[in-house]
């Protein structure tokens, strides 16, 4: 299974394509730039370089997001023209499940339970979740059954390989490392804690950030489809 940042890797690939354009450094028909849709600048050197994601932007784009940089707001990945306007590549062929800062399942969320000895409720559809905390050397995770469901085969096996696959990620090396990351994540009104969203084939999964140390920072939550 491989994970990819949704839009990052999509907007890198389309770069690619675009740059070809700048024979010598100029465009004579310069593509659109992917944040705010507007053409850029026929020479090259004079766009700017985006700071979350390695493709050049208008300078307008390059001035507004080193300001929403600086504030701690930047604008989604999927906010950019170029996603909502659909001029990406495909995505791309195989196992991969995209890590997304928008949740497609909200469903989910509305039929719950409240569990034995607990005062939370929580969602029927959990199969299982993990919560992994880092000490300064490595990860610890320790597992939770959901709603006293027995998993299917198929929904064990992707609950392996996407965590296995998650932990494997260059940002997951450190709590530093994961920190850097959560600028691509969703932020919430906690400012040390993010969410991130994905699927598997029989699966929806949410993935908890906290950026605090000596706390739980990481938690995932599989859900069934069925």
């Amino acid at each position: 299974m491989k994970l990819l940042l949704y839009p990052k890797g999509l907007l890198e690939a389309a770069w690619r394509k675009d740059k070809k354009l700048y024979a010598d450094g100029v465009a004579a028909d310069p593509p659109k730039c992917q944040r705010c849709g507007t053409p850029l600048a026929p020479h090259l050197m004079a766009t700017a370089l985006s700071r979350y994601a390695d493709v050049h932007i208008c300078n307008a784009c390059g001035m507004d997001e080193a300001l929403q940089d600086a504030a701690h707001v930047p604008l989604p990945l999927e906010e950019w023209d170029a996603v909502k306007c659909n001029r990406l590549p495909a995505s791309e062929k195989g196992h991969v499940c995209y890590l997304k800062t928008s949740c497609t399942f909200e469903e989910v969320f509305q039929d719950t339970y409240t569990p034995p000895m607990q005062a939370t409720r929580r969602p029927v559809s959990e199969v299982a979740y993990s919560r992994s905390d880092y000490d300064g050397y490595r990860w610890w995770t320790t597992w939770h059954d959901g709603n006293e469901k027995k998993s299917a085969p198929e929904q064990m096996k992707e609950i392996d390989e996407f965590q296995s696959a998650l932990f494997k990620l260059p940002a997951f090396k450190t709590l530093d490392t994961m920190q850097r990351f959560c600028r691509y994540a969703q932020p919430i009104s906690e400012a040390t804690e993010f969410n991130l969203y994905s699927e598997t084939d029989h699966l929806y999964i949410w993935i908890r950030l906290i950026t605090r140390f000596r706390d739980y920072n990481v938690y995932i939550h599989y859900y069934s489809k069925e």
